[in-house]
This record gives C-alpha cells, sequence and structure tokens, in this order.
C-alpha cells in the first residue's frame, strides 16, 4: 500500500464539522476495507488560517482515496502520494 494526502478547502467550516467529516471517511474506509479493498484511513489535520484539511490514507490506488470520500460526502480537490516520516527522522539524518 501507498500513502496517501486529500486534500480539501472548507471556507468557513468548523471543528465540529471537520470531525464530523472526519469519522465519515473513516467509516467508508471501514466499509472498503470489509469488501477487500486495501485501504485504511490514517486521521486528518484542519488547518483552520487557510481554511483546509489534510486527510491521510494508506491504500492501494489514488482511485480508492477518491471512491472513500465519495462514499462519505465529502469533497476532494486533489488526492497525491505522500511519505510520512518518524518524528526521528530528523535526529537520525544530523547523526549521519
Amino acid at each position: 500500500m501507498f500513502e496517501y494526502l486529500a486534500e480539501r478547502y472548507d471556507p468557513g467550516a468548523t471543528g465540529d464539522q471537520i470531525r464530523a467529516d472526519t469519522a465519515r471517511l473513516a467509516t467508508a474506509a471501514r466499509k472498503l476495507r470489509a469488501e477487500g479493498h486495501l485501504i485504511e484511513f490514517l486521521g486528518s489535520t484542519f488547518v483552520p488560517g487557510d481554511e483546509a484539511t489534510l486527510s491521510r490514507f494508506a491504500s492501494s490506488s489514488v482511485e480508492l482515496v477518491e471512491t472513500a470520500h465519495r462514499r462519505a460526502s465529502v469533497p476532494v480537490e486533489r488526492v497525491v502520494e505522500a511519505l510520512s516520516l518518524p518524528e526521528d527522522a530528523a535526529d537520525q539524518r544530523r547523526e549521519t
């Protein structure tokens, strides 16, 4: 599986709205997984100053991430492959 970052812009969105969207995305990903698809919802980050939400998924394809959004009725602007690094990655780099 690959990691993907899904971006959406939510002008005027509140934390409560983003929490509800996040719950629906998690449910949609669980249902897709129960159907045999390789997808896992990893969480969301809301950036109120930019009116943006970034959601992370592990999935076998961009299309599955888009399907999760459709099923959750959550809009998505774009989905891109991403790489999350452990917090100690910066320390390891300094040591070399």
